[in-house]
């Protein structure tokens, strides 16, 4: 089994409710979600706010107009064999009704989560089913952006 790794950065002061990020399995292969590691950046004035980031399955992959190419941690793994993680769309991914994990954290700080038995996260195969991250609650301040380093196991 290989791990991969991939990163994304949200647009600046994202509104809330609004997806950033979908990790997108393959035709014939699935992935399992090991760490989600999250912080933020500015450009402007320190704000102290919560903001909360939740993980939703995607039942529908929606129209993405930008996908990350996961890379391997590993130089001698196969390449990988999921579809990608979106990062931008024309039209968004459809996620669940709830959201499978949530967790908060301070615009001044950051959180590194590791998803290992029997916390795994995993998303089915089938190009339509990922997993989709908003932040919910608050939007971002202004000149703020988040970033997500995901990494899985394929």
């Amino acid at each position: 089994m290989a791990r991969f790794k991939e990163s994304v950065e949200s647009a600046s002061a994202l509104a809330a409710a609004t997806t950033f990020a979908s990790l997108v399995a393959g035709a014939a292969a699935n992935a399992k979600i090991r760490r989600l590691t999250a912080g933020f950046r500015t450009s402007g004035a320190i704000t102290s706010q919560q903001i909360t980031i939740a993980a939703f399955r995607a039942t529908a992959r929606g129209t993405a107009t930008a996908t990350t190419t996961p890379l391997a941690e590993d130089p001698r793994s196969a390449a990988t064999a999921i579809t990608g993680l979106d990062t931008t769309w024309s039209t968004p991914p459809t996620v669940a009704a709830n959201a499978i994990m949530k967790w908060s954290i301070n615009t001044q700080s950051g959180s590194d989560l590791p998803l290992e038995l029997p916390d795994e996260m995993t998303i089915d195969q089938g190009t339509a089913n990922g997993m989709a991250f908003q932040i919910i609650g608050n939007a971002l301040p202004t000149g703020y952006v988040l970033t997500l380093d995901i990494s899985h196991d394929e």
